[in-house]
C-alpha cells in the first residue's frame, strides 16, 4: 500500500497535472483544487482544508502549489501533526508590482497568507533560484527587490530549487517551412495583459517593421477585434497541435512580459525550435542563455535593435535547433521528476 500525500493546487494547469503524474508513481494522493479567487468561498475553504488534514492525519507529505490563501491552513494544521509541509514556488507569491496590480504582496491580506505560509513551511520548493529573490530592473518600479525573501521573514526551510519539466517529445521541430516572423503566447483575457505581457510592445513593433509579421496566441474573444495594425495578428486559444504547427512556422518567439515566474510558453515554444527574445525578467534571461536574445529595459527602440539584428541573421536553423536543445539538456520532464521524488523521499 502506497504511503498517502495532500496536495492542494489553486487551479488546474498542466504543471499540476505534470505534478500529480510524478508524485502518484510513489504515493496515494490526496489533491484539491482550491480556487481561492473565489473570495466567498474562502472561509468554507479553510473549514474543509482543516477536515482534510486532520482525517488523513498518518500522511507523510501536505504540498501546497503555490503560497497564497489556500497555503496556510494545511501548513499550520500539518506542523501540528508532524507531517512535513511542502511549498512549490513559483510566480505571483514571489512578486509585488502594485503599479500593475500584480503579485500576492500588493495586497496587505494575501500578502500575510502568503508570507506566514512561506515562514512556516518545512520545506520551500522554488522553480528558479530568482524565486528566492534577484534585482529587478527591467522596469521602474517602486519594489527593485523581486523574490520570496523581499517580502517575508527569514525562514530556517529547507530549499531546494527544482525547475519546471517539459515533456520533450511532445513539442518538437516539425520540420514545417518557417518565416522571419514573430508569435507570442499570451492568456490576453483582460485588459490588463495587453500590458503585463508586452502585447503593446508588439504592436509598436508591427508598427515599426509593417512588414513582418507579429501574431499572439490566446487572445479571448472580446479582443479579437480590436484595433491594431494589419500585421499584428491575434488568434484564439488553440489545442496543442494547433500550437505546435503555429511555432514550427515561426524563426522568433517573443516574451516581453513585465513580470514572469518559470513560463512553460518559452520553454514549449524553444522545443518547437522558436528562437527566444525576452524580456529581462526573473528566470527568462537564464531559460534562454545564448541561444536567445534578452530586451533588458521595457524600451521600444531597444526592441526594435533586437529585432533589426533578427531580420537580417543568418543560420536560424542551427541556432533553432541550438534553442531546443538548451530546454532539451536543462529543462526536461524527467530532470524534474527525479529531483522531484528526491524531494519527498
Amino acid at each position: 500500500m502506497k504511503p498517502k500525500l495532500i496536495y492542494f493546487y489553486p487551479n488546474e494547469a498542466s504543471y499540476v497535472n505534470k505534478d500529480l503524474k510524478i508524485l502518484g508513481e510513489k504515493y496515494s494522493i490526496v489533491k484539491l483544487c482550491v480556487q481561492p479567487s473565489k473570495k466567498w468561498r474562502l472561509p468554507f475553504l479553510l473549514i474543509y482544508q482543516k477536515l482534510i488534514c486532520l482525517w488523513h492525519f498518518r500522511a507523510n507529505y501536505i504540498i501546497c502549489q503555490f503560497a497564497g490563501y489556500h497555503s496556510l491552513m494545511p501548513i499550520i494544521i500539518g506542523n501540528i501533526l508532524g507531517i512535513k509541509t511542502v511549498i512549490i514556488l513559483g510566480g505571483s507569491d514571489c512578486a509585488s508590482f502594485p503599479e500593475i496590480n500584480y503579485g500576492n504582496y500588493r495586497k496587505k491580506l494575501l500578502g500575510w497568507f502568503t508570507a506566514k505560509s512561506i515562514e512556516k513551511a518545512k520545506i520551500l520548493s522554488p522553480v528558479h533560484e530568482k524565486m528566492i529573490g534577484y534585482d529587478y530592473e527591467y522596469e521602474n518600479f517602486s519594489n527593485s527587490r523581486q523574490g520570496y525573501s523581499a517580502f517575508t521573514k527569514p525562514t530556517k526551510a529547507i530549499v531546494k530549487v527544482i525547475y519546471n519539466g517539459f515533456y520533450t517529445d511532445d513539442f518538437k521541430i516539425t520540420g514545417q517551412k518557417r518565416e522571419r516572423n514573430f508569435v507570442a503566447i499570451a492568456a490576453y483575457n483582460r485588459e490588463a495583459v495587453y500590458y503585463l505581457k508586452g502585447i503593446d510592445l508588439l504592436e509598436k513593433a508591427a508598427l515599426q517593421f509593417p512588414e513582418t509579421k507579429f501574431t499572439v496566441v490566446g487572445v479571448s474573444p472580446q479582443f479579437l477585434n480590436k484595433l491594431r495594425p494589419p500585421n499584428l495578428i491575434f488568434l484564439p486559444f488553440v489545442n496543442q497541435d494547433e500550437l505546435i504547427e503555429i511555432l514550427n512556422q515561426h524563426y522568433y518567439y517573443c516574451q516581453l512580459s513585465i513580470s514572469e515566474g518559470f513560463p512553460n510558453a518559452l520553454c514549449e515554444a524553444m522545443l518547437c525550435g522558436c528562437i527566444p527574445v525576452v524580456s529581462n525578467v526573473c528566470s527568462m534571461p537564464d531559460i534562454v542563455g545564448d541561444v536567445g536574445f534578452i530586451l533588458p529595459k521595457r524600451n521600444e527602440g531597444l526592441l526594435f535593435e533586437i529585432i533589426e539584428k533578427l531580420l537580417i541573421k543568418s543560420e536560424l536553423d542551427t541556432l533553432s535547433i541550438h534553442s531546443r536543445k538548451r530546454v532539451v539538456e536543462n529543462y526536461s520532464f524527467e530532470t524534474r521528476q527525479n529531483e522531484l521524488l528526491k524531494l519527498v523521499n
